[in-house]
């Protein structure tokens, strides 16, 4: 885990009811270095999307995957949960097959994704003032074809995606890659994330993080949890 400097400060809390200010600038914006947003789920609604693809493409070869698994595992990548799968139902699968099969059930949906308007203009206007870019646990082909779809890629100097660290999150490899890449301090990073394991990766890189769900607006699309 990298050492967090002593001026780090998470974002404060809120109750998720929209009275509080993480929707807009940051106060010490001044002080930032850069910018990083997760895509799944932050900067878009896709999960339910993804969830389809996944589920599909695990049930070819005998793998259940309900949405109270996929949800509980929001930021880890496809092939991470196609293997604990089919370690839990004792299997031999070819991982990479099915989630190659995956990813051509997502991009034949893609543009079905919606984006979460909120944190898209605060992203336009935080580019005006900051690098920005876009860290995803998610394949390249497919974060790349979102961005496209979405006309967004042209906000964000820099994509990392899934392939560019060997351990997805909540790890804090993609995010001190990014940092990296950008020539910046991980303790001048502000990152904006959805998922708990993305919260504990930019919290295990030594980053401020914003946990967009009390501001993005309602995802309609999320696929809804089991019945119990």
């Amino acid at each position: 885990m990298v050492a967090r400097p002593e001026s780090f400060v998470s974002a404060p809390p809120c109750d998720g009811r929209g009275g509080c200010d993480h929707g807009g600038l940051p106060r010490d914006v001044d002080r930032l270095q850069a910018v990083l947003f997760d895509w799944d789920g932050t900067l878009v609604d896709s999960h339910n999307l993804n969830y389809r693809g996944l589920a599909s493409a695990c049930a070819e070869w005998g793998l259940t995957m309900d949405s109270d698994f996929y949800l509980d595992r929001v930021g880890a990548s496809g092939a991470e949960l196609i293997t604990e799968l089919a370690t839990r139902a004792d299997l031999t699968v070819p991982v990479e097959r099915i989630d190659a099969t995956a990813q051509v059930n997502i991009l034949a949906g893609v543009r079905q994704l919606r984006i979460h308007r909120p944190v898209v203009r605060l992203a336009e206007e935080l580019g005006r003032r900051l690098p920005l870019a876009v860290v995803s646990a998610g394949p390249r082909r497919s974060v790349h074809a979102g961005l496209k779809a979405m006309a967004l890629r042209h906000h964000f100097g820099l994509v990392v995606t899934g392939e560019d660290a060997a351990r997805g999150k909540p790890e804090p490899d993609l995010f001190i890659f990014a940092a990296k890449k950008l020539g910046a301090e991980p303790g001048g990073c502000l990152v904006y994330e959805d998922s708990p394991a993305g919260i504990a990766a930019a919290e295990a890189a030594g980053m401020r993080v914003v946990d967009v769900r009390c501001f993005r607006g309602r995802q309609p699309g999320e696929p809804a949890r089991e019945k119990r």
